[in-house]
């Protein structure tokens, strides 16, 4: 994978930092100064060279003790393609789904709660993606595409490979009455829930998912 491959095909949006998930903990990186800024610590790798990166990761993976991992890089992009070239990447999409209360529609899968989303089809436009697999996990029809809003990347092991997802959020809008949980995809519960309330759901969720409602100003 190469830095020209990777622009040609998603738009970085002037993203100051990476924050990379594995299950609740993360690999952050970015500058030195914005690092500290916005986390008020002193604890940060300082990243010299690409070749140091599977090492960094190595390290990481193998002190589950470590939660959070800072690393101050110069070139936040360059780095970031660097760090994906360790993992095979799958590319996703997905949508905070609204209602006309303003209400958020969410899934319940494996003990938590998720907004729903899927894998990209080959040759598929990702909001395209987004839209489609909002629709078949919830059995719903008639959906608005809204603004795209932010990407997560989560990352994890599968049969022996390392992986990492790329998610792609956007905002939609929807007031379907009925929603039909998609079984096939062991989905148990599709259900709008008022912003009041969310509080209520948060700790049952993925911490990469909580970084979706916090770029639509939702949590802090």
């Amino acid at each position: 994978m190469d830095l020209e491959k990777v622009m040609q095909f998603v738009n970085f949006r002037n993203v100051i930092m990476k924050k990379i998930f594995f299950n609740d903990r993360f690999i952050i990186f970015g500058r030195h100064s914005e690092i500290a800024e916005r986390y008020s610590i002193c604890d940060i790798y300082e990243l010299n060279d690409f070749a140091e990166l599977p090492n960094l990761l190595s390290r990481f993976l193998n002190n589950p003790a470590q939660n959070e991992f800072y690393v101050s890089c110069k070139n936040e992009d360059e780095t970031f393609v660097a760090f994906c070239d360790l993992f095979d990447m799958l590319f996703a999409g997905g949508g905070l789904v609204r209602n006309s209360s303003g209400d958020v529609l969410l899934i319940y899968r494996y003990g938590h709660w998720d907004l729903p989303k899927g894998k990209q089809e080959y040759g598929e436009n990702i909001a395209c993606t987004a839209v489609r697999e909002v629709k078949e996990e919830c059995g719903i029809s008639d959906i608005e595409l809204g603004d795209f809003l932010t990407e997560t990347y989560h990352c994890f092991e599968m049969n022996g490979r390392l992986m990492m997802k790329r998610n792609f959020w956007y905002e939609m809008f929807c007031n379907a009455e009925t929603l039909t949980p998609q079984q096939a995809e062991d989905i148990e519960k599709a259900e709008f829930v008022s912003i009041d309330k969310l509080p209520e759901y948060i700790d049952y969720m993925y911490a990469s998912v909580r970084e979706v409602f916090v770029a639509a100003a939702l949590l802090k």
